[in-house]
């Protein structure tokens, strides 16, 4: 059969917001060639990004079935995919991708695949369009053994046959969500956003570098030491950030227990990670100050000994960990929901809110 006489399939990608949106732009097009290099459904594949953002229901999550048929007789595609950047549960376990077989459409789970690269989001997409068009039967069941090691898993549904999604399973699958969760809330949004906090650090650490008793501390101290100042600096700042600005979580409904370890684990790597990133600035900007600053006979005349550079580390060191001190004290003037926006994805920040609407609504209930 000759190109011209293929059949033409059509998919329309929809993402959230941000991060999944960005990666959707990003591979559409090594997405459409891999489709029309496999061959997949003998058809010629056409393949579109749609900005089109859907609401979020009241527990926080998109369905997905309730837009397709709207969204497939507006822009005529045959299959609709949708990559969100929030964790999704069903039958009360987290899942990788959602098949809906009835309505041609599929969602993907950003968090899921981990690290949030091209390829494995293609990757993704090539499957669940792969299962769309022939709908595969699940192989034989693995053995217990294979089972248990293995990290993915099939729910079906009972009630719609070919729906069914991929679950994630034990210890590895929840890790390396809870690695993507993190990814997707790119902590280095986080640093720019906290203003207060950085003028607090860099003015106390500043203090440090001009101040010869510190000078002198810094000389004194064991790496050991100072290594333990600055990992309590850094815990101080991330505790101080968590709790003032609200970014613990309790969830409620199906798997509470499961959600508030998983969601605020990745917060608490979040935060610590934006914590040291500014503790690394913070070095960086307090090492060359006091290069250009201080006098290395005068240092020297200060410390009683030579100066070389590892004084001047040791002196950024401990200053470093002081200002990030300083840091936690200044952060209390940034702007509450502006940490929060910065801390999570758009949709995660949404769904977060919708919980606490939520739970005070339950409040005013009782």
């Amino acid at each position: 059969m000759n190109e011209p006489d293929l059949p033409t399939r059509s998919v329309g990608l929809l993402a959230d917001p941000g991060i999944a949106q960005s990666l959707a732009d990003r591979v559409v097009e090594r997405l459409e060639e891999k489709l029309n290099e496999t061959h997949l459904d003998h058809a010629r594949w056409r393949v579109t990004v749609d900005s089109v953002t859907l609401p979020m229901n009241d527990s926080g999550e998109v369905i997905l079935n309730k837009h397709v048929s709207e969204m497939r007789e507006k822009f005529g595609w045959d299959f609709v995919i949708y990559l969100t950047d929030v964790p999704q549960y069903e039958q009360g376990r987290p899942v990788r991708s959602i098949i809906n077989a009835r309505f041609a459409a599929a969602t993907v789970v950003l968090p899921s695949l981990g690290p949030p690269r091209r390829r494995s989001v293609i990757k993704a997409f090539m499957e669940v369009l792969a299962e769309l068009n022939g709908r595969p039967k699940p192989g034989p069941e693995p053995t217990p053994l294979v089972k248990a090691l293995s990290v993915k898993g099939r729910l079906d549904d009972a009630n719609v046959a070919g729906d069914h999604c991929d679950s994630i399973e034990g210890l590895r699958g929840r890790i390396w969500l809870v690695m993507g969760m993190i990814l997707v809330n790119r902590p280095w949004r986080l640093v720019p956003r906290l203003s207060s906090a950085l003028a607090g650090a860099a003015a106390t650490g500043a203090f440090g570098v001009f101040y010869t008793s510190i000078w002198s501390m810094a000389d004194y101290l064991s790496p050991w030491r100072l290594g333990l100042i600055t990992v309590l600096s850094i815990l101080v700042l991330s505790t101080w950030l968590l709790f003032h600005n609200q970014l613990w979580e309790r969830p409620t409904g199906a798997r509470r227990k499961e959600k508030l370890l998983l969601y605020n684990v990745a917060t608490v790597f979040t935060v610590v990670l934006a914590a040291a990133a500014m503790y690394a600035l913070l070095f960086i900007v307090l090492l060359l100050g006091s290069l250009v600053i201080i006098d290395q006979a005068f240092l020297s005349f200060e410390l009683g000994h030579e100066a070389t550079i590892r004084e001047y580390l040791n002196l950024a060191w401990l200053a470093a960990s002081l200002g990030t001190l300083g840091g936690a004290i200044g952060s209390s003037f940034d702007e509450v929901q502006s940490v929060q926006r910065a801390t999570f994805s758009q949709r995660e920040y949404e769904r977060r809110n919708l919980e606490l609407d939520s739970s005070a609504d339950d409040l005013r209930d009782q």
